[in-house]
């Protein structure tokens, strides 16, 4: 597939503080614009001095030569644990909590009504990170209804 790496790495350490383009993230030639990594151990580099570390499936996304997305998503979890990791990211991203808050609250309530748990989306915009040129981090859930562990939490770390 031209979105795929064709060996898929173990691990990976990205260094996107001072940059963010294709040779910083060793971007394979024969990929176009999407660079999908399944569940790798990655550690990135920030601007401001921010690290992110987890086990997740990566994709990176290019206009040109310039990453324009990376994305980080975490295997799917209850939803209570997801409400977990997803207060720890809000934390140390410097994410608004209340939207968390109330998304946890309504989303208890309403999976105990019978709602399905894809009527509760969650997309949380954060900060830029060192404006004006660095990305602003995003917190979103993706979803598996019908699942026990129907909620993905994601990161976005998005140039634009």
């Amino acid at each position: 597939m031209s979105y795929e790496q064709p060996v898929h790495p173990e691990a990976v350490t990205w260094n996107l503080r001072t940059d963010h383009r294709r040779s910083d993230v060793g971007w394979p030639g024969a990929v176009r614009r999407r660079w999908r990594i399944p569940t790798v151990a990655a550690t990135i580099a920030l601007p401001g001095g921010r690290w992110f570390t987890g086990r997740v499936e990566l994709l990176a996304t290019a206009e040109g030569e310039t990453l324009d997305l990376v994305s980080a998503t975490f295997p799917a979890a209850t939803v209570d644990d997801a409400y977990r990791l997803s207060g720890e990211l809000a934390a140390y991203w410097d994410l608004p909590v209340e939207p968390l808050e109330a998304w946890y609250r309504e989303v208890r309530v309403g999976l105990a009504a019978g709602k399905a748990i894809n009527d509760f989306g969650l997309s949380i915009r954060g900060p830029r990170l060192e404006a004006p040129s660095g990305p602003t981090v995003n917190l979103v859930f993706l979803f598996a209804p019908g699942s026990p562990r129907p909620v993905r939490p994601a990161l976005y770390f998005e140039w634009s």
